[in-house]
């Protein structure tokens, strides 16, 4: 069984090797020719077969093999994830850089939608995949702060001309923006002007806030901006720790720990009027566009309690534990899915169909459970994954891309932490579906969302590669992972059709060096550690083709191994 190495690093001494990394170069040969595997509609059980192969090879311990065929499944995300970046640079406005949020129209920019579901994974499929360009794309973010000042705005460009928005639509663009856009390139990246970016865009919503509750002033009155809100400041708090972060953070958690819920039966509402005291609406959505609030409000919980803030973690461990329960009883099927839509005063369900966002709230529970060092929740977080599993093909968002993108994401998030075998086998199945519904433009719906697909294919392709990298990267380059967790030997499979000189990067313990926590929790917007390199610890480096031994540094392999 596949099982991620993370868990196993804490048992290793310091002064130990680590790990043995095998690598097997087969150039021209082997189970890949190096041409990029493109599947179309005819050849699902060409998708299908491979799939079982890989599946096979991990339950017969083939390891070498399993990597082979991971390697031509991360191969196809990576060229379909280039492919859709190359497309939209088609349409990229020459004079300012700008992208639009669709492809047709008048060229507009949206903090909401292009700024924070496009633009981020242009970037970052830039910097894994076409590094010659990656410049301009970070460019953008100056652009944009020069154009619309401090708090993110929407306009029209050829010629720029900003659409003037109140300031709670401009609060939403905001949050928006740096939740979905910037901490998702901070959480793969580190420091950078994103980072700098999103300090401000939080310092402005700060000193914007205007939403009167009896613990002070926050930014919203809806579920959805002040779930971006807490995630974005908690981890802000953790990456700074600049108390003002933390002070907004507590003062969102006391609105809803203290006024809302239990004026509501421990349950949000999409909206609540804090002056009245009262939902402005009896609803809330399980999906998209409302669930932000819970895990943002665990990741607050969560840094409290690992933090040893006993009287926060007092006033708010109850509200959150009676909400968690009550969320989990009516907020899904009888199989454990989660559903969309909720009515918080009958506690009845109003909308069943079940939302693609279904591991973004799983992600809270596990969070939870973390927090708590128990396992409360993990039983029925596993029933709810093995349940999805049992669902092919299924209507997600109107089978729009987006939907499969974000279910695929869903599980990805939580496989690290529940190591099930049919849950992987179902994420391999699942992105066929998505990846079939890419145009031959390379562009997928030809709108904002194809952000998501790039997402969801990146995602997947280092999860085939457990977090491995080559630099530079090419189409025709193969290359996939899989890990002997009894040996702790990772075995790496690199093929390629035309001579390749370059370097192999291995995923560092990103949760610690670039946000400062103390232990890896499940988290929207992250890019989940699959084969996590220590820096400085000592791993041995075995090349099956040639018998080499060597012994590099965690560091140095996480700088990148040379490879010719």
């Amino acid at each position: 069984m596949r099982l991620i190495y993370k868990l196993l690093a804490i048992f290793i001494p310091m002064s130990a090797l680590a790990c043995l990394v095998f690598i097997i170069f087969s150039p021209n040969k082997g189970i890949s020719d190096g041409q990029p595997k493109l599947f179309d509609s005819n050849q699902t059980d060409l998708r299908h077969s491979i799939i079982q192969s890989l599946d096979q090879a991990l339950q017969e311990k083939r390891f070498k093999d399993a990597a082979s065929y991971n390697a031509i499944l991360s191969q196809e995300a990576l060229v379909r994830a280039f492919r859709v970046l190359k497309a939209w640079e088609g349409v990229r406005d020459s004079e300012t850089g700008f992208v639009p949020r669709e492809i047709t129209g008048k060229p507009r920019w949206k903090a909401d939608d292009n700024a924070a579901d496009l633009y981020p994974y242009l970037l970052l499929a830039s910097h894994y995949l076409d590094q010659k360009n990656e410049e301009m794309w970070i460019d953008i973010i100056k652009r944009e702060r020069d154009v619309c000042g401090k708090m993110p705005c929407s306009f029209h460009f050829k010629p720029i001309k900003i659409k003037e928005k109140n300031l709670a639509t401009r609060i939403f663009g905001a949050a928006e923006y740096a939740k979905d856009g910037l901490l998702a390139i901070t959480d793969r990246l580190g420091r950078g002007p994103w980072f700098e970016r999103m300090e401000e865009i939080m310092d402005v919503l700060i000193d914007s806030a205007y939403v009167e509750t009896k613990s002070g002033k926050i930014s919203a009155t809806d579920a959805e901006v002040n779930g971006d809100n807490l995630q974005v400041l908690t981890r802000l708090y953790w990456a700074t720790r600049k108390s003002k972060y933390l002070e907004m953070a507590e003062r969102i958690g006391d609105a809803y720990f203290f006024e809302v819920f239990p004026r509501n039966d421990y349950l949000p509402t999409h909206d609540w009027d804090f002056n009245k005291e009262a939902p402005t609406d009896k609803f809330f959505k399980i999906r998209d566009h409302g669930n932000e609030i819970v895990p943002g409000l665990v990741e607050l919980y969560f840094l409290e309690k690992t933090l040893g803030r006993v009287i926060k973690v007092e006033q708010y461990r109850e509200p959150l534990k009676k909400f968690l329960d009550t969320l989990l009883r009516i907020g899904r099927n009888d199989q454990g899915i989660w559903i969309c839509k909720i009515d918080t005063a009958t506690k009845t369900q109003v909308n069943k169909k079940y939302t693609d966002n279904w591991g973004y709230i799983s992600n809270a529970y596990v969070t939870f459970d973390l927090a708590e060092g128990s396992q409360q929740y993990n039983l029925e977080m596993q029933r709810t994954m093995k349940a999805v599993a049992q669902i092919k093909s299924y209507d997600w968002e109107e089978k729009r891309q987006d939907g499969y993108a974000d279910t695929i994401e869903s599980m990805l998030y939580l496989l690290p932490w529940f190591d099930i075998r049919e849950c992987h086998n179902w994420v391999d199945e699942e992105i066929g579906i998505l990846f079939g519904k890419q145009q031959e433009s390379g562009f997928v719906e030809s709108i904002y969302l194809d952000g998501n697909f790039i997402r969801t294919a990146l995602l997947y392709g280092k999860y085939k590669t457990l977090g491995v990298l080559p630099s530079p990267w090419r189409e025709d380059l193969v290359l996939g992972s899989a890990f002997d967790s009894e040996k702790r030997w990772l075995y790496l499979f690199l093929n390629c059709e035309r001579d390749w000189n370059g370097l192999l990067k291995f995923d560092s313990p990103r949760h610690r060096l670039i946000w400062s926590l103390p232990f890896q929790y499940p988290r929207l917007n992250s890019s989940p550690e699959w084969f996590v390199v220590e820096p400085e610890k000592k791993y041995v480096i075995e090349n099956i083709d040639s018998g080499k031994r060597e012994v590099r540094s965690g560091q140095s392999l996480i700088d990148g191994y040379a490879v010719n």
